[in-house]
C-alpha cells in the first residue's frame, strides 16, 4: 500500500526532527493545521502551504504531494523509462497500425 500524504508528512517531519509546533511556525500555519494534515482531516493543503512544507522539509513538492520522484532527476528518470516502454510498444506494432 502506498504512503498517504498524511503519513508522508508525519514521517518527513519526524525524520527532520521537527516538532509539530516548530514545523507550524516555520511554515506559518497553526499547530492544529499540521495535526489535521497529519491525521488526514485536511487531505490537501493549499498550494502555498504545500510549497512551504516541501521547502522546509527539503523535498520536492511533487514528492510531498504524490510520493513519487523526490527530485527533478527522479521524475525525469521515470519519464525516460515510461517513454522507452512506449517506444518499444509502438515499435512492436505492425507498420499499418503505427
Amino acid at each position: 500500500m502506498s504512503e498517504s500524504f498524511a503519513d508522508r508528512l508525519r514521517r518527513l517531519r519526524d525524520e527532520q526532527g521537527f516538532s509539530v509546533a516548530a514545523l507550524a511556525s516555520e511554515v506559518g500555519v497553526s499547530e492544529g493545521t499540521i495535526r489535521q494534515l497529519e491525521s488526514g482531516i485536511i487531505k490537501n493543503p493549499s498550494f502555498t502551504v504545500g510549497l512551504r512544507l516541501a521547502h522546509r522539509l527539503g523535498v520536492d513538492a511533487y514528492y510531498l504531494g504524490f510520493g513519487e520522484g523526490s527530485t527533478l532527476n527522479d521524475r525525469l528518470t521515470l519519464l525516460e523509462r515510461r517513454t522507452g516502454k512506449l517506444e518499444q510498444r509502438v515499435a512492436s506494432l505492425p507498420a499499418a497500425r503505427r
